[in-house]
């Protein structure tokens, strides 16, 4: 156990000091930022000071857990392990005293250099800390609980450890909560946040599943093969470790902080487009069943065939109620003007339903060009190809199709905003990127058989045969370059009196609290730098009217004064 505890931990401190290494070449190299102001020696110390501090608890940890259980066999222990314990009291002697002296060092360093506790060094080391910890904590828990459930009793080895690393946890959270990194903290809450969420996604699919089986099973299956509660226990147990770890992390401390882009990642990366996954693969699954049983050769019973089920709708349920929780803490659009956020969350879920179907055809024409050549291929091959065409093509293309053409009703509803986007632009640029590069390797290598098959004497019907992937790859990507590329050509040929905004930077001085910062960056996604000035000065435009004035402009930079009273005055800057 200490062995995998190790490994599992160490690896994480590997990846970390990867990290680590990368970011300190990158500012050493540049030059700029804090790296101007800091001395190479500082970044070099901080690098190895909170490495060689992630080194030490790692050790002493897995030190103290050993010696407990050295020190308190249990009552069938005659023999003790001299080696482990040896082990043990080495990691301790050895790594108390290094950690302990320099942890005492750091405190005096952020108590003395406010610096110290805003630079990535100290961020990088309670990351670590906290994610490590918190990881280890939630997978012994986990074993351990799964053991109680089996009975097989309490494991010694993975409740010391748990219990270890648990400390280790509520430790380093009490230490970042009167010493949290600037600038930083956000991102070890999102990263728990995550662990926690698809700790309970996997929880809840394994639960589910167990529990509709087991229906299914009684109700269908003439064998029956299950193992009374633990089969349902054993995955709740997953639940039971995960749930609190998310409502600690997202609900109490990260649902309701500041959308940086860290937070939107996590909300739109994992939350929507994990959930989505989740909700297509079940989909997915459950049509294909149908399919294949109409379409396919299958021998089997149809209990039998449709035994995949559970798990399948397990994984729907689950996926579509997570999807439409994350789209719900995301925000009413009707409430809202259109940003960058609705942007992204349209367009990564177009690309996945264009993904989806461009698949779906793909697999749909090799089938009818391999039909066309005559080649042999046993039925049950070609009815599961069409099933699974079919189904590709039922869950991809209204998929692509709702938020595509909600895409294009912005798009001719507010032209300046949507056509000036981030996301549309590397939308469409990938798309075209994507398939012009499957187009080129689809043509190389239908050329590549269509000439060995000639300098062989053997061109005719098996060549289609053998080219029939690389020929559907090709028409598919062609079609989407073609499409993609109509589009491109229109955004491009939008008329000069469209309006259109390149405002990169607004200066906004404000004598009090003002919306439109957040505003800007949801509608416009331009930069803001804020100045406080003394109350007092002339009414201008209101909110709504400083925006529409801010898109209509074609100057980089922006000079934004509020009043303190309502209104805005937008000049710009000559560049």
């Amino acid at each position: 156990m200490a062995g995998i505890l190790f490994g599992i931990l160490a690896s994480l401190i590997q990846l970390g000091v990867m990290v680590g290494v990368i970011v300190l070449i990158v500012k050493l190299a540049s030059g700029r930022g804090k790296a101007s102001t800091e001395s190479v020696g500082t970044l070099i110390r901080r690098f190895f000071v909170y490495t060689i501090m992630l080194v030490m608890l790692l050790l002493v940890a897995i030190g103290v857990a050993g010696l407990i259980e050295a020190a308190l066999p249990t009552p069938g222990e005659i023999t003790d392990d001299s080696a482990a314990v040896a082990r043990s009291i080495a990691f301790v002697i050895v790594g108390l005293p290094v950690y302990l002296g320099l942890a005492l060092y750091t405190v005096r360093l952020l108590r003395s250099d406010p610096k110290e506790q805003g630079s990535l060094g100290w961020a990088f080391y309670l990351t670590v800390a906290l994610i490590g910890s918190l990881l280890a904590t939630m997978a012994l828990f986990g074993g351990m609980l799964a053991e109680l459930v089996s009975g097989e009793g309490l494991d010694r080895t993975l409740a010391i450890n748990a219990v270890i690393w648990g400390g280790v946890w509520v430790a380093h959270w009490w230490v970042a909560e009167g010493r949290q990194p600037r600038n930083h903290g956000q991102f070890q809450l999102l990263v728990g946040s995550a662990a926690g969420l698809i700790w309970s996604f996997v929880g809840a699919i394994a639960t589910v599943t167990a529990m509709l089986s087991g229906i299914y099973e009684s109700l269908l299956l003439e064998t029956i093969t299950r193992g009374g509660t633990e089969d349902l226990l054993r995955p709740a147990m997953i639940l039971v470790v995960g749930v609190p770890v998310w409502w600690w992390y997202w609900f109490r401390h990260t649902r309701d902080s500041q959308r940086t882009s860290w937070w939107l990642g996590y909300t739109l990366l994992i939350g929507v487009m994990g959930s989505a996954i989740s909700a297509i693969v079940g989909t997915g699954i459950i049509l294909f069943s149908v399919f294949e049983w109409f379409l396919g050769n299958t021998s089997s019973s149809a209990a039998v065939h449709f035994d995949i089920l559970p798990g399948a709708v397990a994984s729907l349920l689950i996926g579509a109620g997570a999807w439409a929780y994350h789209a719900h803490v995301l925000g009413e659009r009707e409430e809202r003007p259109r940003g960058e956020v609705d942007r992204v969350y349209d367009y990564l879920l177009s690309a996945a339903g264009l993904v989806v179907a461009a698949a779906g055809l793909t697999t749909l024409i090799s089938v009818a060009l391999i039909g066309i050549s005559g080649a042999a291929s046993t039925v049950t091959d070609s009815g599961s190809a069409i099933s699974a065409a079919l189904t590709l093509l039922l869950i991809g293309v209204p998929l692509w199709w709702h938020y595509w053409s909600t895409i294009q009703r912005y798009r001719r509803s507010e032209p300046a905003g949507e056509l000036h986007s981030i996301p549309r632009r590397i939308y469409i640029l990938g798309v075209l990127g994507i398939a012009g590069i499957i187009a080129v390797v689809s043509l190389i290598v239908i050329v590549f058989i269509v000439v060995k098959d000639g300098l062989e004497g053997s061109l005719g019907a098996n060549t289609l045969d053998s080219s029939a992937v690389a020929l559907a790859l090709l028409t598919t990507a062609g079609a989407l370059a073609w499409y993609h590329f109509a589009v491109f050509r229109e955004d491009r040929a939008v008329t000069p009196d469209t309006p259109s905004y390149v405002v990169d930077e607004v200066l906004l001085i404000s004598a009090t609290d003002t919306p439109l910062p957040q505003a800007i960056k949801d509608r416009i996604g331009a930069n803001v730098r804020s100045v406080s000035v003394v109350p007092g000065g002339s009414s201008g435009e209101t909110l709504d009217e400083a925006l529409e004035t801010l898109q209509r402009l074609t100057h980089r930079h922006v000079l934004v004064i509020h009043d303190g009273e309502g209104g805005y005055d937008v000049m710009a800057i000559e560049d």
